[in-house]
């Protein structure tokens, strides 16, 4: 249920705008106690890096191959209508994998690649043939990936 058009109000837009009369802060400038504020301190300078006489550079360990354990991928189209998808299992084998651990690590699969997707207790599927950035994702959050790589 609308309104007739000539019960709508319109706003007058073709004259200028009047500026402020009553500025709320003016007052402010009055007070004495604001006046006699100290000043903020200021920041300490940043402490320069020491410089070791033979610098070695910084190697960046990767994370250990099986520190949270192996995870298996595969590919399928079997009853999807010709579409790929991509299952991630071998969760059972897990130390410490539940359900809420499961749902966590596809959501973020999901929103990091950009795909739909679904899980239950035991596996991962997500939508399209996207094997070896799935590989790669889970390999930077500390799984052994087997099965299926590209």
């Amino acid at each position: 249920m609308s309104r007739p058009k000539e019960s709508r109000k319109k706003v007058d837009v073709s004259r200028p705008v009047m500026p402020l009369q009553h500025n709320p802060f003016a007052a402010l400038g009055e007070l004495d106690v604001l006046k006699n504020l100290p000043k903020a301190p200021e920041p300490e300078p940043a402490p320069k890096p020491v410089v070791a006489n033979n610098p070695k550079p910084k190697v960046v360990t990767a994370i250990p191959r099986n520190s949270r354990g192996r995870l298996i991928l595969r590919r399928e189209t079997k009853d999807r209508g010709g579409k790929v998808v991509v299952v991630v299992y071998g969760f059972n084998e897990l130390p410490g994998a539940n359900a809420v651990m499961i749902g966590d690590l596809a959501k973020d699969l999901k929103g990091k690649l950009g795909c739909g997707g679904s899980f239950d207790r035991q596996e991962i599927v997500l939508q399209g043939d996207r094997c070896a950035e799935v590989c790669a994702l889970l390999e930077t959050l500390g799984f052994r990936v087997d099965g299926v790589r590209s």
